[in-house]
């Protein structure tokens, strides 16, 4: 996913410099109104097809006429694939998280959606955003507690399961055993204090597992100096 959030960032990079470079061919005529993409195209009166007089030293030109969305999104259409992804969607991707336009996340195919949301809540660092993902919101929650290493985010997500494993994933990847108190269920629970118990060769973590089997191993492999750890159980059901 980081390499998949890294690869975003580049194309919407080179989206802005698109546009800017865009911008820059734009040039304002000195009637003010007429925009031309040649100062060559530009005519004053009296004489039809000059060019228009050069500005005084130290006066700014002409400012290029901002592009609307739409003329962004014109940008966008009918870019390619590359390897299976669409670099069309990443531009719009980059224009929803420039704009902070959830809405243009509606433009994309369903694996579309599913990023954009989450780029979007990232770019914000707004989880909120994640509401509006429809069905995938929990996963949505789940990668970007992961991303900005929050845990209070998995307290959003609604299903059970998704809810244990986002708190199993951030107690191993921020260290706090205490996350492992919220897990419901037993066997991913236990596991989430058996790695606690490796990580910090910590017994104490051991006598929380349930399962006895478990927890006799956790207290060999601390008093062998194992620090293997185990992945959590899934939930059975």
């Amino acid at each position: 996913m980081k390499v998949m959030l890294a690869l975003l960032v580049s194309v919407f990079g080179l989206f802005l410099l698109g546009c800017a470079q865009l911008q820059q061919t734009q040039y304002v005529c000195a009637d003010g109104k007429t925009v031309v993409a040649n100062l060559a195209q530009c005519s004053t009166a009296p004489a039809a097809g000059a060019l228009a007089a050069p500005a005084a030293p130290g006066v700014a030109a002409p400012s290029a006429a901002p592009l609307t969305l739409d003329a962004e999104l014109e940008v966008c259409s009918g870019m390619p694939e590359v390897q299976q992804m669409s670099l069309e969607e990443f531009c719009i991707m980059g224009l929803a998280a420039k704009h902070e336009n959830v809405s243009l996340c509606k433009k994309l195919s369903y694996e579309g959606k599913r990023q954009c949301y989450l780029v979007l809540a990232t770019a914000l660092n707004d989880a909120d955003v994640c509401a509006e993902a429809g069905s995938e919101k929990n996963s949505c929650y789940n990668q970007y507690a992961s991303i900005v290493q929050d845990a209070a985010v998995c307290e959003k997500i609604t299903d059970i399961n998704s809810k244990d494993n986002c708190y199993s994933q951030m107690s191993s990847t921020i260290g706090d055993a205490s996350l492992c108190d919220k897990i419901k269920t037993a066997g991913m629970k236990n596991g989430c204090y058996f790695n606690m118990a490796m990580r910090l060769q910590d017994t104490s973590y051991c006598d929380k597992i349930t399962e006895s089997g478990q927890r006799q191993n956790c207290l060999q492999n601390i008093g062998g100096g194992g620090m293997q750890e185990l992945p959590a159980k899934p939930a059975q059901g």
